[in-house]
C-alpha cells in the first residue's frame, strides 16, 4: 500500500504530520509512529519497538497516518470514486481495532449523498478479517443508507440511532425539519422511549445540530412537564446558539423543578447559576 499524505479535501482537518505527540503505551514518554507498505511500527518511547499489518481492504488501497489524541491512531483509507474510511486503533497490552467507519458517496443518487458503516470492534488486530469487518471484494458488504427520504428506514429502534448520531456529525446534521417530522412519526415519545428521545437530543446538539434538539427536547417538555433535565438540556441549546433569554427562563424552571421535587441540588451545573446572573 503506498503511503498518501491527503486522501481527499475531507482530511484535510485530520491528518497531520509525524510531529504530533503520541503515547500509545501512557507511560508519559513520546512515542514515533511510522506507516510504511501496511506496516505500523512504533517506536516507544521507553526504546521498545512494537508494529502490526494493517487489514487489507482491497477497495481501499491507499492509507495514510492520521492523529485522533495521544493515547490513539487513526489509519485513513482511500479508493476510486470518492470512497474512504478510518480505522481508529489503540494499544493496551496489545495492538486493538477501537472502531471502524467507511464512507461512500451514492454514485446514483442525484444529490450524491453517503452510505456509511459504523462498527465497534474493541477486538486485537490479530483477531481481525474481512467478514468481521464486513468487508467484501467491492469493500463494503453491509452499508446503512441516508437520503432526505430515508434517513430512517435502517432503525428499528432508537438506540442504534443514537450511536450512529453520537459518532457522526455528517448524519446529525441531516437532521432537518423533514427528517425530524418522520422521526417524530416513526418514534412516537412515550414513557418507555422518553430516555431515548433525550439521549438523541443530546447527540445532535453535541454534533452541532442544535435547532433540532431544541425540536426534540421542546416536544419532550410539552409531554411530560416535570422532566428536569429536559429543561437543562433546552436552556443550554438556547444558550449555545446565542438565544440567551429563553436560555435563562429554562434555566430557571430546571432550577424550580430541582428544588420542589426535592432532588440533590448539588448536582446542579455551576453555570446554571451564573449564566442567570448575568442578564
Amino acid at each position: 500500500m503506498k503511503v498518501l499524505n491527503i486522501i481527499c479535501l475531507f482530511f484535510l482537518s485530520f491528518v497531520s504530520a509525524q510531529s504530533n505527540y503520541y503515547d500509545l503505551d501512557n507511560d508519559n514518554l513520546q512515542d514515533e509512529v511510522v506507516l510504511e507498505n501496511g506496516l505500523v511500527t512504533v517506536h516507544f518511547g521507553n526504546k521498545k519497538s512494537g508494529s502490526f499489518e494493517l487489514p487489507e481492504i482491497i477497495a481501499l488501497g491507499n492509507t495514510s497516518l492520521g492523529y485522533t489524541n495521544p493515547s490513539e491512531l487513526t489509519i485513513y483509507y482511500g479508493g476510486d470514486r470518492g470512497l474512504y474510511g478510518t480505522i481508529n486503533v489503540f494499544y493496551k497490552k496489545e495492538w486493538c481495532i477501537k472502531n471502524i467507519n467507511f464512507y461512500n458517496p451514492c454514485q446514483e443518487c442525484e444529490d450524491q449523498n453517503f452510505k456509511i458503516l459504523t462498527k465497534s470492534i474493541n477486538l486485537p488486530v490479530k483477531d481481525i478479517d474481512s467478514d468481521k469487518l464486513e468487508i467484501d471484494s467491492k469493500g463494503f458488504k453491509s452499508l446503512t443508507f441516508f437520503d432526505d427520504q430515508g434517513i430512517l428506514k435502517p432503525y428499528k429502534d432508537l438506540k442504534k440511532l443514537y450511536t450512529d448520531l453520537s459518532g457522526y456529525p455528517l448524519l446529525a446534521n441531516r437532521f432537518n425539519e423533514a427528517v425530524l417530522l418522520d422521526f417524530k412519526k416513526k418514534f412516537t415519545l412515550s414513557q418507555r422511549n422518553l430516555d431515548d428521545y433525550n439521549n438523541i437530543a443530546f447527540a445532535l446538539s453535541k454534533n452541532g445540530n442544535q435547532k433540532a434538539a431544541i425540536e426534540l427536547l421542546k416536544q419532550i417538555i410539552t409531554k411530560f412537564p416535570d422532566r428536569t433535565v429536559a429543561y437543562l438540556n433546552l436552556a443550554d441549546n438556547y444558550w449555545n446558539i446565542g438565544e440567551k433569554d429563553k436560555a435563562i427562563n429554562n434555566y430557571k424552571e430546571y432550577l424550580s423543578l430541582m428544588k420542589t421535587q426535592k432532588k440533590d441540588l448539588k448536582k446542579i451545573p455551576r453555570y446554571v447559576h451564573s449564566r442567570i446572573e448575568s442578564k
